[in-house]
């Protein structure tokens, strides 16, 4: 197999597939949608401060659950779409460097570490939502505590990015060292 095809060296635009303009679009799309969760839940935590403050009206619409219930819940919905943001502004800038054809640059590594601390992050700020929703639902309804789920599949995308963050770094490294060897 002929590599001189994939590696042009003689400062030639290599055409991007077809791929990364896709998931350009995609990537888009779902960034302005993440916007849109997050303002939806910014007004319903707004919507339950209210009710906190005494508004009637705002208090009378809640029948299934409490203000603070709710306000809890919207507050970690924010949060997670916070944290669904970051992550996909992270990917917006890699997918950029995928256009140019230069994906090993030091920034992707450094966009792959904020990837991976957000996501851990906001799994772990899930568990702690879950924990408080569930211990605010055992002393209202004096039942048990339920128990908050570990999602491994999450620890293991945390690990498989943090392994691709440093492969992403080592690229970077050695693709400098090869632009200063003669």
């Amino acid at each position: 197999m002929n590599v001189e095809a994939l590696y042009k060296s003689d400062g030639a635009q290599i055409k991007p597939s077809p791929a990364i303009g896709f998931l350009n679009i995609l990537l888009t799309i779902i960034w302005w949608a993440g916007w849109a969760f997050m303002a939806l839940f910014t007004l319903v935590s707004l919507y339950t401060i209210l009710a906190f403050l005494g508004v009637k009206a705002v208090q009378n619409s809640f029948e299934v659950t409490t203000p603070f219930m709710a306000f809890i819940s919207s507050v970690s919905v924010v949060v997670v779409a916070a944290v669904f943001l970051i992550i996909v502004h992270q990917l917006r800038e890699i997918c950029r460097t995928l256009v140019t054809g230069d994906p090993f640059v030091p920034e992707n590594a450094n966009r792959l570490r904020v990837i991976w601390i957000a996501a851990a992050a906001g799994e772990l700020l899930r568990l702690a939502s879950t924990f408080i929703i569930s211990w605010i639902s055992k002393t209202a309804d004096g039942a048990s505590i339920h128990a908050t789920d570990l999602r491994v599949y999450v620890w293991f995308m945390v690990l498989a990015l943090i392994i691709l963050a440093e492969v992403f770094r080592e690229g970077a490294r050695l693709r400098q060292e090869q632009k200063l060897t003669v």
